[in-house]
């Protein structure tokens, strides 16, 4: 199974965005939250970043989000027994560019500190 996953918040906004166990199904976990209001980002987010060099910037990018997540750390948790393993890179880091509210408004998201990750899990 490989996911991925991100959020960041600065005072009066925040961003959720996740990719790939959810792909197909329907449903997903994005949102935009603005002033004490949800916004539930419906769509599937095409995640870009460099699997060779996890710091550079990654970008999140669908018709409501245009992201662009610059990390300045990254964690690496490695678990590998046989069968049974686990990956994650999880990186910290400043999101700029924007997303879009229900009314259709564009929100800027520079400023917004978090993180964003892929993990891998087999079993």
């Amino acid at each position: 199974m490989v996911w991925n996953w991100a959020a960041g918040s600065a005072p009066g906004r925040a961003i959720q965005l996740g990719g790939k166990w959810t792909d197909g199904t329907g449903m997903t976990e994005n949102a935009l939250f603005v002033d004490g209001r949800l916004h539930k980002i419906g769509e599937e987010l095409a995640w870009h970043y460099d699997r060779a060099d996890w710091l550079r910037p990654w970008r999140i990018t669908g018709e409501r989000v245009e992201a662009e997540f610059t990390p300045f750390h990254e964690k690496i948790s490695r678990t590998e027994l046989g069968v049974v393993g686990s990956e994650t890179h999880q990186c910290f880091g400043h999101f700029s560019g924007r997303a879009r509210a229900d009314d259709g408004a564009w929100i800027e998201l520079d400023g917004l500190t978090g993180w964003a990750e892929e993990a891998r899990q087999r079993w």
